[in-house]
């Protein structure tokens, strides 16, 4: 993690116009560090380290807020496809398509996934949501299984000729 003298010293080389690897060489760490904070926090020309530092701290605060949580719109939309046998894939699709880039209502799949999970399994069953496996369900009867061997004759019982291998066919 970067400390407040860590981002003030990336604010002051981005100042002077230095490259990265240069500021990560000032602080010590790798030059990839330097370049997703920059990035992450308005790029090389809104950089604030006071600033950054806090939206660092939001960023770690837990306990997080999940994705299908952050808009009200999002999970009645989302508990009103699952019954109708929608996937969680084709939910974020309809929503990608539906909202604009950065609404909050926009979910990837995995997030709506994760979403779901986290419900007790009473309100899953009572919803009368169940998720595709991607497995066919088998039809019809089972196969009947293969015939076991009766009396089976285990190797520690062969008989002593076969150790010399001098009948035929004990070679194997």
């Amino acid at each position: 993690m970067l400390t407040l003298a860590d981002r003030e010293e990336i604010s002051r080389g981005l100042v002077e116009l230095l490259e990265y690897k240069d500021i990560a060489v000032r602080i010590g760490r790798d030059p990839s560090v330097v370049s997703r904070e920059v990035a992450r926090h308005g790029g090389r020309d809104a950089y604030w380290a006071v600033s950054a530092e806090a939206a660092a701290a939001v960023d770690r605060s837990r306990p997080k807020v999940m994705a299908g949580d952050r808009s009200a719109r999002t999970p009645t939309r989302v508990w009103s496809l699952l019954p109708l046998g929608w996937s969680p894939a084709s939910i974020a699709g309809r929503l990608a398509y539906d909202h604009r880039v950065g609404d909050p209502c926009r979910v990837s799949h995995e997030a709506i996934h994760q979403w779901v999970y986290a419900q007790p399994v009473a309100t899953l069953r009572r919803e009368l949501v169940t998720l595709r496996t991607g497995r066919t369900r088998r039809t019809g009867p089972r196969p009947t299984p293969a015939p076991r061997i009766r009396e089976p004759r285990y190797l520690d019982e062969r008989p002593d000729d076969v150790e010399g291998r001098a009948v035929r066919g004990h070679w194997e």
